[in-house]
Parts: structure tokens; sequence; C-alpha cells
């Protein structure tokens, strides 16, 4: 974690105005980190609006309603935001997304949809307000919005005036019917306007992640949307996610990297996908902003939503986003899925195959095709050597059979191989191979002769090593980890794949910069203190589930 306490600690000096202490603690000649506690006084370079220490939490309009929208589903939403208790586990704002907006009024400025807000934006405001909640709303930076309201292009004085004037304390600011100008020249104007109107308003920025917002958006706004629009899929989130996690390191209080809203209870996946899909919102520091209806909510979302505990882990002051420290995947998965998805290509079809035992499973058994492609049995996705890499080590994942990829005209998934015998990419001739013999590991490498390279595909389907390995479809766990301010590490287990349980371990020199003897292990869904860990702890984590722990060390 030392590079990203110190990136950190740089970024607090470039960003943040105030006194910071650090408290350091000495055992055993060797310097632990053990508690930051960095001032939050003072005001945002840049943006200087002094907000977004932590995370914005709230609920906004737009996954479960979309334009069907009024003031009294608003006033109804404030109210029941309060009477749950959501308000006082940290959902405070009230943000109103696109449809809202009518016309411009003869001095240009922007007005509510009379059929629908009646009574007027102000009065509005004031009744979320009277709640002890916030108020926000929608925007674009375009002509139009992408509902096709009047967008704020060429008008980012005026309705940050008229913002400020209706008491708005929130904007979120989309990217449609652009012009084609630069982002990087549309959303520092209105940042600009917000800032002259002397109101504090959160400045939430839309910009799809299409020109990298998180290596300029910083200066800009307090949140960056990194991802395409989330849908209340599984795959959706999974793309949004692996999008975001990559970006970890631009991420902190003032401006937080967004892979858009939340999709829990809105019905399209289980609850063990729901708790998944918030537990890593939370350790990604990501907005928590309630996308379903909460005046008809579940049991289970309501639970969800209220988890404190994983809560806790969002609003973390130290602010440092959660990253991948597992081995078992190629560490540079993230980027590699980042860079499919800016060529139009969803990372959420990407699996990663590994070396494993042969355990007589789908997930192991293949097709050679005529054409050379190897196809899974499993779900008929193609061996792959992803993102068309020619260096040695390449990722070699599984990808539906395309093409896609036609800047290497499809090589990357035609194979040469003669069983028993090498297995080589027709891409660049590297051969598959085992790291180490060993695995898990599987890249494409330069032919060396070696028996890591060396395959056998048995009558029944199976890719096996020499050294008894088979080749395995695996959509992967992942072992995330976050810093706390308390010297604690929020640590989540994160099974990706699509069948049955399996068993995961995180040791401790993965989540701390100094590995202690021994940690308390608490399982913050459980709610339960499972005890004292020496070196590592494991437990059995459910397909598409997570084991969300907080893990404080003993030195």
């Amino acid at each position: 974690w030392y590079r990203h306490y110190t990136l950190m600690k740089q970024w607090y000096q470039r960003r943040v105005r105030g006194r910071r202490t650090i408290s350091i603690m000495r055992m055993n000649n060797k310097i632990v980190l053990c508690v930051v506690v960095l001032s939050l006084l003072g005001a945002v370079v840049s943006l200087d609006n002094g907000l977004a220490r932590v995370p914005q939490m709230g609920w906004n309009s737009w996954n479960h309603f979309g334009c069907r929208i009024s003031e009294q589903l608003i006033q109804a939403t404030a109210k029941t935001l309060v009477s749950s208790g959501l308000a006082k586990v940290g959902y405070e704002y009230v943000n109103i997304d696109d449809c809202w907006a009518s016309y411009r009024n003869a001095t240009g400025f922007i007005q509510p949809e009379n059929s629908t807000f009646p009574s007027g934006m102000l009065a509005l405001a004031n009744q979320v307000h009277s709640l002890g909640l916030k108020f926000g709303l929608y925007s674009d930076a375009g002509n139009h919005t992408c509902a096709g309201r009047p967008g704020s292009l060429g008008y980012e004085t005026k309705d940050a005036q008229q913002y400020a004037a209706w008491n708005v304390d929130y904007l979120k600011y989309d990217n449609c019917y652009n012009e084609n100008i630069p982002p990087e020249e549309r959303y520092p104007i209105m940042r600009d306007a917000l800032n002259k109107t002397g109101r504090p308003i959160f400045f939430s920025m839309c910009e799809w992640g299409q020109d990298d917002p998180a290596t300029w958006a910083p200066e800009v706004g307090n949140s960056w949307r990194t991802t395409t629009d989330i849908g209340d899929s599984w795959d959706s989130v999974l793309n949004n996610l692996d999008i975001n996690a990559a970006l970890y390191p631009y991420a902190g209080p003032g401006g937080w990297n967004d892979p858009d809203m939340l999709e829990v209870g809105n019905g399209g996946m289980t609850t063990t996908e729901y708790i998944s899909h918030f537990s890593l919102w939370a350790i990604s520091k990501a907005p928590l902003l309630i996308g379903c209806d909460i005046t008809n909510m579940t049991k289970d979302t309501f639970t969800i939503l209220t988890n404190t505990e994983v809560i806790a882990i969002n609003q973390d002051p130290l602010g440092v986003q959660g990253k991948v420290v597992s081995n078992t995947l190629p560490e540079n998965l993230q980027e590699v899925k980042r860079k499919l998805a800016k060529k139009g290509i969803a990372p959420s079809g990407v699996g990663m195959v590994l070396a494993l035992p042969c355990v007589n499973a789908p997930s192991q058994q293949w097709t050679i095709n005529a054409n050379g492609q190897i196809a899974s049995q499993y779900d008929g996705r193609c061996l792959d050597v992803l993102n068309c890499d020619e260096d040695n080590g390449a990722p070699v994942g599984v990808y539906p059979c395309h093409g896609t990829d036609s800047e290497c005209d499809d090589s990357n998934q035609l194979w040469n191989f003669t069983n028993p015998g090498t297995i080589k990419t027709q891409l660049d001739g590297n051969c598959l191979d085992v790291w180490n013999s060993v695995g898990p590991q599987v890249t494409a490498w330069d032919c060396n002769g070696g028996d890591n390279q060396k395959w056998t595909l048995t009558k029944d389907g199976y890719l096996q090593s020499v050294d008894n390995l088979c080749l395995t479809e695996s959509n992967g766990e992942e072992i995330w980890a976050a810093p706390l301010v308390d010297g604690s590490s929020a640590v989540i287990l994160f099974n990706r794949n699509d069948e049955g349980q399996t068993n995961i371990t995180v040791s401790w020199d993965q989540v701390f910069l100094v590995a202690p003897h021994a940690a308390t292990v608490r399982d913050l869904w459980a709610h339960s203190t499972l005890g004292v860990f020496v070196g590592n702890f494991s437990t059995s984590v459910v397909a598409h589930g997570v084991s969300v722990l907080k893990v404080t060390p003993h030195y």
C-alpha cells in the first residue's frame, strides 16, 4: 500500500489546503501506517465548493422512473427517505434527473415543466430542505438534454444563477448533443459559473468516461462518470465495475470516480447480486445513489441499502478507493478490460482461463473447431489473446467468438494445435503457457519447447498439461482491499464465477503495508466478529457473491 499512500499524500498536498496530521506507529523498527487524519477544512482548488469530502449518498429518479416524474413523486420520495430511516444512515440528496425542464423564458432562464412541477422548483426545494435533505437537478453540457429538453451549452451562467436562486444543492451534468466540443472545454465553464454563484452546489459530471475524465476532472467536478449508463443486470454491473476499477489512483476526498447509480431493488438481479453490487460500489468509493422506488421497497432491498457497516467503508474519511489485490488473475486484467471497453468491446464478456487441477467440470471441456477456434463447451466462448496483445505474458481469456477484434483480423482467436503438442496463437506464433508449470496463470509466451507449453486434448475434451492441470474457464475470484482511517482494512472476497461455491483465501500481506502476525476479522453482512486469525483468512463464497470483511491488524 505504500505506493497508494504516497499517491494519496501527493493528492492532498496538491488539492486540499489545511492541516494534515499523520500518526505513525513504530514497531520492530518498521514504520507502519496506523492512522491518517487529514483535516478536511479548506476549499477544493479550482472547483472551490468544499463538498464531497466523502462520496455522495442519496436518491436519483432516472434508473426506475425515467421521464415518469412529478413533484408528487419527489415529495413522496423525500418523505420516505426520512420516515424509512434511509436519511438517518446517510442518504441526503434527492436528485431529479432528466425531463423536468420545459423551456427558456424571454430572458433565457430555464423553466420547469408546468404540468408535472406546477409549484415550481424553489417551492419543491424548500419542501425537501424542510425535511433536512438536499435537493438536486439535472442538465446537460449540450444544446439539449439526452431526453431532448433544453441543455445548458451557452447558457451556463444563467442556469447556474437559476439553480442558486432555486436553492439547488446538486447538479448532474450530462453529455448529449454536445456539438463535438471536447468535454475538457465544456465542463469547466459550468464549474466556473457554479463557483460564481457563491452557493455550494455539488457538481456531478456525467461525461460517460469517453475522454478519460479521471485524468482531468478532479479539478473540475466533485464526481465524474467513468462508464456508460448502468442497467439492471449482472453483466452491466460487471462492465461498469471493471472499467472503474483501474482508475483507483484518481479518486479521493473532493472528487470521486462514478460507475453510475445503484440498481439495487429494481428487480433484474438476485438478492446475492444486489448485495455484491452494493458492496463493490461501497469499497470503490462510488456514489451511493439509490435508483429504485423507495416508496415500494422489499425487505431485502431495505436491508441492503441500510447496512451501516458497509456504508461506513464507503464513507470512511481516509477516502482511498479500493483496488483488486488478488493474484488469482493477471494483475493487468482490469486495465485490459478498460482498454476493451474503450474500443466498444464489452468487458463483462471477458473471462479468464487458468490451469487448475482437473475436476471433471464443464468449465474444463473444450472443442477444437475446424477454423482453429478453441471453444468452451460450458458457454461457447472462444480462447482469446485479449486485446490483440503480442507481448510475452499476454493475458489469455475467453470471449464470445467473433469477430470483434478486427484490428488483428480475428487471429487472436485462432490457434494451431497438433494433439498432443503446443497450442500456438495465429496472432504472433506464441504458445499457450502455464506459468512456472504450476499456474494458475495461463498466458501467451514465446515458444521454448518447455513442458509447461505442452498440451493433450483428451477424448472427453479436456486440455491437459504435462503436469496434469486442465485449462479451465474462470470468471475469476477477486480480493479487493482498501485501507481505512482507523488502521484497519476493508476486504471483499468476490466470486465472479457463474456456478458453485469457491473457497477464497486472503493473506494479511495482500492488504497491509506490513503484514501483521494476526488480525481480527469481522463479517459486515453477518454483523459478526469471526475471531482472530493468524496469517490469513479463508471462507466459501457463492457464485456472484461476496464476503465483506473488516480486518483489524494485531502487531
